[in-house]
């Protein structure tokens, strides 16, 4: 055999004994098993002999091993060419074999020792290829059941050892045990495959939520539909209530269609993510909403109220309209709650603004709240207070809002006396499209277009003070669309650039809507007054048609001026 081979195989593995020996003694500051001295002269030895292995003979390197190597914390063996055990450092013999010493190994077999019969037959084959081809096997790992039950894992290294005439007299086997790190990466699969299998159990939840979903959303569609198209036939019924159940239904169906989003998309707050925020009209928005709820608790003796002072009524802030509507209803039913059927209850909102911010105040005279459940909703710790069937979901949604839109909450409340729960967000500027001061001329004409008869009777009482004041400023009330362009049509040039024409948009029973009535007429100076200003598709259209629109609810406070 090539005799520079023979010490590139001694420089290695004595190398990987000094590696494997500095590893152990890093790991354990003092082995009962060895003296710090004695490993200290061990590791000098082994670098002098890894540098110039070629000086050391096999007998040299056998008195070596047997008195420095001997005391080295790793495990040690030495084998004849008949792999019998010729020796083996004491960590081997009492540690992992459970010896007397390390001279009862001498002139046995791993089929002698405390090893099961697969462990020692996997060695033999290892050992038997060794001497067979002369090359080390490097980076084994075997895995030992000892007779009393102990299973131990182990990194070896084996190489074959050479006499001075190039001849294979043995085996050195140099091993690590593993067993700590193997039983490590056993508890890490465990919680793998316990992670996975929690990971399926939502996965599998979650689609039973998202086959909920589409349930409800379809059991919601169906009757909603046959609820529209009945209050559409319902013209007996006055424009303000059927704004009211229209407005109820687009939120029922905003919930479901919510639902369906959030369990579609794998993102929390997917349905809140997928909502866009737009300009809201807040004081409309809050009068809506008391609308509903009236009607909602009008089997209680619950007073609702609305305080909005004049600077506030053309507050707007950007939002998700739906995702706030819907906190500020659990808002109030939480103030409904507290009242635990109190006949003098009262909930009042009021809305307060300055430049850069909206606020909205609820108060209720109810029970009121101790400070630790304050700071739970401040803290924003889930909970529920006094609803036996509640699941902390209300003020979940109400903490979502405020994250997806920019706002704070601040909560106020005396046990016995009531709570104030304020609402703040950033103020913005009205849009474009939206009317906030009513601008005519002392010779103005005035049309309106409305199908209810009330409504003409709110636009007289505001007008009545400027028909007297201005002798040539009139107005003209119409039901039907037609009726209006049949007017229009007979005007002059000069009359119609006189026109302020006021429209609804849902003239029931008649084959066109508002938009198309204000588009056909040609007036330039038009307004869209409807309780619809919200809905995307038509104000979408009005803007592109360049007509101005007036939330209904606005038309009783709306600034009026007489300009020349």
């Amino acid at each position: 055999m090539n005799n520079d081979f023979v010490i590139r195989i001694k420089r290695r593995f004595l190398t990987f004994i000094k590696t494997r020996c500095s590893f152990f003694l890093k790991r354990q500051n003092r082995s009962p098993y060895i003296n710090p001295e004695v490993a200290e002269v061990a590791m000098s030895s082994l670098a002098a002999m890894s540098q110039v292995p070629e000086k050391f003979s096999a007998t040299e390197i056998k008195n070596f091993y047997e008195n420095i190597i001997a005391k080295l914390p790793c495990i040690i063996v030495w084998k004849d060419r008949n792999l019998k055990y010729v020796f083996c450092n004491e960590i081997t013999a009492l540690d992992y074999l459970k010896l007397s010493s390390p001279s009862e190994i001498i002139g046995k077999t791993d089929f002698e020792l405390g090893f099961n019969f697969e462990a020692a037959q996997y060695v033999r084959q290892v050992d038997e290829q060794i001497v067979t081809t002369g090359k080390p096997a490097l980076d084994v790992e075997i895995t030992f059941e000892m007779d009393d039950g102990r299973i131990v894992h182990l990194s070896t290294n084996r190489m074959p050892l050479f006499d001075s005439a190039n001849e294979i007299i043995g085996i050195i086997g140099v091993s690590v045990d593993i067993s700590v790190q193997k039983e490590a990466e056993r508890r890490e699969a465990e919680l793998q495959k316990l992670e996975k299998d929690q990971q399926r159990a939502i996965l599998q939840e979650k689609e039973k939520l998202i086959t909920l979903a589409h349930k409800v959303a379809h059991d919601i569609s169906s009757p909603l539909s046959a609820l529209s198209m009945m209050v559409q036939l319902c013209n007996e019924l006055p424009e303000n209530k059927r704004t009211v159940i229209k407005r109820a239904m687009e939120s029922i169906l905003d919930i479901a269609n919510n639902l369906l989003s959030t369990y579609r998309n794998e993102k929390p707050n997917a349905g809140l993510d997928s909502e866009p925020r737009q300009p809201v009209l807040i004081s409309d928005l809050i009068s809506q909403l008391l609308s509903e709820k009236k009607a909602q608790y009008s089997n209680l003796t619950v007073r609702m109220e609305a305080d909005i002072p004049p600077d506030a009524q053309f507050a707007f802030a950007h939002l998700q309209a739906s995702q706030f509507r819907r906190s500020f209803s659990n808002l109030i039913n939480n103030s409904v709650d507290a009242l635990a059927g109190s006949d003098r209850g009262q909930v009042t909102v009021r809305l307060d603004s300055d430049v850069n911010y909206v606020m909205v105040t609820i108060h209720d005279n109810g029970q009121g709240m101790p400070g630790d459940l304050v700071d739970k909703i401040m803290q924003r710790h889930p909970f529920t207070e006094g609803k036996h069937h509640g699941h902390g979901l209300g003020l979940q949604q109400v903490w979502d809002t405020l994250d997806q839109n920019q706002g704070t909450i601040g909560v106020h409340s005396i046990p016995g006396q009531g709570t104030t729960i304020q609402l703040t967000f950033p103020r913005i500027s009205a849009p474009d499209w939206c009317v906030q001061t009513l601008a005519l001329s002392p010779s103005s004409m005035v049309v309106i277009l409305d199908d209810e008869e009330s409504i003409h009777g709110a636009w007289d009482t505001r007008f009545a003070p400027y028909l007297q004041s201005c002798s040539k400023l009139t107005v003209h009330h119409f039901k039907q669309g037609q009726a209006v362009l049949d007017f229009l049509c007979k005007l002059t040039s000069l009359e119609k650039n006189r026109v302020i024409f006021l429209s609804d948009y849902e003239l029931l029973g008649q084959n066109k809507n508002g938009l198309q009535i204000i588009e056909e007429s040609g007036i330039k100076d038009t307004i869209m007054v409807t309780s619809y200003y919200a809905n995307f598709s038509i104000k979408e259209k009005a803007i592109r048609l360049g007509i101005k629109i007036l939330p209904k609810q606005m038309a009783s406070i709306i600034d009026i001026s007489i300009t020349v």
